[in-house]
């Protein structure tokens, strides 16, 4: 299991953020239902408009063709009138073929003779008396291929009088007709194609306006979680610029407490220390009591160190800062717990990057914050086991040193304390040295974070800037 120190998103701000979207994404399901509708409406409309436009045109050249058989109208006659019917506005063509889909008569002459469908379409379309429609396309004397929509049926210029003597004239009309009107009408067809300019400049429209508002409405939702990702940033933010100040209040307040005691502390442990010395230098060889007064020693030592290191917790530093090469003091601290670590069959792992471009820091402090680091990771390890530090340069401005125990590791409930002063877990540990470690880090304008792998080890990353940052000088008129 895998546990890291960072913060996770609220309930209240994934709430938030789905009653802002989860509208948003509603209206563009219902924006796009309603387009779609809308575009199948606008496209039935059209093509219903091009089936009357067909009808008509049909109806009308069927009628001037049974008056040019009545007026006896010469081949060349019906085939004008074809064309000057193809000039009404959108029409491509008007053709009649036979059933095998040769073309009998077109409103472009050169196509006649011509093939306009093959057999197997012709029998594909399934004509009837009844006016059907299909798209299809078409392509121009200039070659150019445009949509079409065509509209077809049997061709039936006969058919206009009812009764015996209606059937009568129509069939002396027939006998005195050339080739095209001998046709048998359920064996001639009759097509007419319109161009779908008008459709396509609709349905077009219609993709275009659909397309504007979903976008208005993802630039509004995309703005609308930015929006959220800064407030709840600028909320997080807030409350850490907040947990800092609590935190340095509170170590303000250690600060004085301690600079008020150390001196009154430090002046009787000093006198407890010499006669703990006085009465182990009277006391015989391996007696009780000259154990007791090296133990009084030792703990007198003990507070003596805890009252150290909280001096330099509170204490402001002024840090001396250099320009150094950061393997360098990676290896020297290094080699202060080599011997430590040997004894306890730890194994350490670092390898030198020369590449790396001088760092400006205090090589004093950083190396006592590392040391604290090494420590802290030996005594998790125990024995057997490995330490290893790494350093990288990121983004060209930040070092990333690493450093990795293959210890016990954290539990979660304590991964979020141990930073905070005199937590420890340790029996004999006073719970500053993590503290330490964090201030010097942040007195570098750097960070520092932790993620435990419970058993098998943590993994402390510090980020430090390559060049510190100058503190802008106030302005004139600042208190």
């Amino acid at each position: 299991m895998t546990t890291e120190l960072k913060e996770k998103p609220g309930l209240s701000s994934v709430l938030l953020a789905w009653l802002v979207i989860g509208p948003v994404l509603l209206l563009i399901g219902i924006i796009i239902t309603l387009a779609i509708k809308d575009l199948q409406s606008g496209r039935e409309v059209e093509i219903q408009s091009l089936r009357d436009k067909s009808a008509v045109l049909i109806r009308s050249f069927e009628s001037g063709a049974r008056t040019g058989m009545g007026m006896r109208w010469r081949q060349d006659q019906r085939q004008i009138l074809l064309e000057e019917m193809a000039y009404q506005p959108g029409v491509l063509y008007l053709a009649i073929t036979d059933r095998s889909g040769k073309i009998l008569a077109h409103s472009d002459p050169m196509r006649v003779g011509s093939q306009l469908y093959t057999a197997q379409q012709i029998e594909a379309l399934q004509a009837t008396g009844a006016e059907q429609w299909h798209m299809t396309s078409f392509v121009d004397q200039q070659h150019n291929r445009h949509n079409a929509f065509e509209a077809y049926r049997f061709f039936k210029p006969l058919k206009r009088g009812n009764g015996h003597g209606g059937h009568m004239m129509n069939m002396h009309r027939a006998a005195e007709t050339p080739a095209l009107d001998n046709q048998d009408e359920e064996h001639t067809l009759i097509f007419v194609a319109f161009d779908t300019l008008a459709l396509d400049a609709a349905q077009a429209k219609d993709i275009r306006n659909t397309s504007i508002l979903l976008f208005i409405l993802l630039l509004l939702a995309l703005t609308s979680l930015l929006a959220l990702f800064w407030a709840r940033r600028y909320r997080r933010s807030r409350r850490q610029l907040q947990d800092e100040i609590r935190r340095k209040e509170k170590l303000a307040a250690i600060g004085d407490l301690a600079a008020g005691l150390a001196h009154e502390i430090r002046n009787p442990l000093s006198s407890i220390k010499g006669f703990a010395k006085y009465f182990e230098g009277r006391s015989p060889q391996g007696s009780e009591e000259q154990a007791l007064a090296k133990v009084m020693t030792k703990e007198v030592d003990r507070l003596d160190r805890v009252i150290s290191e909280l001096l330099a917790l509170v204490r402001p530093v002024d840090l001396r800062l250099q320009q150094v090469d950061i393997n360098e003091v990676i290896e020297h601290s290094l080699h202060l717990i080599r011997q430590d670590a040997e004894s306890r069959n730890v194994t350490i792992h670092y390898c030198r990057d020369n590449a790396l471009p001088l760092v400006e820091i205090d090589p004093d402090r950083l190396t006592q914050a590392l040391l604290n680091l090494y420590l802290n990771a030996i005594q998790a390890i125990g024995t057997d086991g490995s330490l290893a530090v790494s350093v990288e340069l990121v983004g060209g401005e930040r070092l990333v040193i690493t450093v990795t125990d293959s210890g016990k590791g954290i539990s979660p409930d304590d991964l979020a304390k141990i930073f905070n002063p005199y937590f420890t877990t340790k029996a004999t540990g006073t719970g500053l040295g993590l503290t330490i470690v964090q201030k010097v880090i942040e007195e570098h304008q750097g960070s520092i974070t932790v993620a435990s792998h419970v058993p098998s080890g943590t993994r402390f990353t510090l980020a430090i800037p390559v060049r510190q940052k100058k503190p802008e000088a106030p302005e004139h008129g600042d208190a």
